[in-house]
């Protein structure tokens, strides 16, 4: 395995961005609850978020000026619907070890299948949320009721996803599944959310899980376009595990122009002696408005007692990302795995292309 590289951890934070593609929010510096409904981000578009992705988000070609779409989620004035589809085709590739060999094979995987509803019981007050997902063991993913008292504030009650650090559609990913906050793990609970001004801070509670995010989003800076900045903190609720199945760590990004960095590092500490660290780095370059060229770095290290080159493992990832036409997004991605030799399924690289389809 291939030692670690020093390279720079770019530390800061919004909880949570859209459609689980994080760069979006960097790159325009906007605040979750502009283009979703659920406050911490994912699921569900606000009425302005299908209008950005139809406008902003689109590859401006002559094919789509003469393609408006014609579908409106909004069923009437207090109910809407949405939708994300993803669906993968991924090739691993043959890996040798030892005198043994992880053949190479092809499969399809759906990440995502998920139908999402608002209800405005009351406007701009009161609201109804359900986010099901379909042809999954996991079926219900989200159902919650929101009071909003402010503009800038919300109280929820039900089951919902818990915020903390960026919300990746890779579920695999280390800052995903090292820190345990992934898709398929929801809780009965409560929680508050407060942006005021540039600040965004959530706090969430479940019958064993505290939560928390906080942050802060500058725009039209000398040089850069948008920054942000922040951290999250996770901890057991029973007090015989509190302090020691603790998650903390940093996570955010900048704009530049045509690029967009953003990174996390995640501290995980599972029992009195066991810790674990989680970093994501990630560079997008915009070279004309539809289509995004992304780069990505992730290092997990399971086990912080043991030294970095027999534990730590490495992904770095390179893609494209078409936004074709209207709710049709493309994706087509090498990722590159690099473990210890004789983990030969960890060691296999992957070539895989994702269609996405969503409303």
């Amino acid at each position: 395995m291939k030692p670690y590289p020093r390279l720079p951890i770019f530390l800061g934070v919004l909880a949570s961005f859209a459609w689980s593609e994080p760069y979006i929010a960097v790159r325009t510096g906007f605040k979750c609850s502009m283009c979703h409904v659920n406050g911490t981000g994912g699921g569900k578009r606000t009425d302005y978020g299908n209008v950005y992705s139809q406008y902003k988000l689109l590859m401006a070609t002559p094919l789509n000026d003469s393609l408006p779409y014609s579908f409106d989620p909004k069923l009437n004035k207090a109910v809407s619907l949405g939708a994300n589809y993803r669906v993968e085709q991924v090739r691993t590739l043959e890996y040798s070890h030892g005198g043994e060999t992880a053949p190479s094979m092809d499969r399809p995987v759906i990440r995502e299948s998920n139908i999402y509803v608002n209800i405005e019981l009351v406007k701009n007050f009161l609201s109804a949320y359900v986010d099901e997902t379909v042809g999954s063991s996991v079926a219900n993913r989200e159902m919650w009721a929101a009071v909003k008292p402010t503009s800038n504030s919300w109280f929820k009650f039900g089951n919902m996803l818990l915020p903390y650090g960026y919300r990746l559609m890779d579920d695999a990913a280390f800052i995903r599944n090292g820190t345990n906050f992934t898709y398929s793990r929801s809780g009965l609970g409560y929680e508050i959310g407060y942006e005021p001004g540039p600040l965004s801070l959530v706090a969430n509670l479940t019958a064993d899980q505290f939560s928390s995010v906080g942050s802060a989003v500058f725009r039209d800076l000398p040089v850069v376009r948008t920054v942000r900045v922040g951290g999250s903190y996770a901890d057991k609720v029973p007090k015989a595990a509190r302090g020691k199945n603790k998650t903390y760590g940093g996570f955010g990004g900048f704009s530049m122009g045509m690029l967009t960095f953003l990174g996390e590092m995640d501290w995980i500490q599972k029992d009195d002696s066991l810790h674990s660290i989680a970093q994501y780095m990630e560079m997008d370059v915009l070279p004309t408005q539809g289509f995004n060229v992304k780069f990505a770095f992730e290092y997990y290290r399971p086990d912080t007692r043991i030294g970095q080159g027999q534990n730590g493992q490495i992904r770095e990832i390179v893609g494209v990302e078409p936004f074709l036409t209207s709710f049709l997004q493309l994706g087509l991605y090498y990722r590159k795995n690099d473990w210890i030799p004789q983990a030969l399924a960890e060691n296999q690289d992957e070539i895989y292309g994702r269609l996405h389809v969503f409303f």
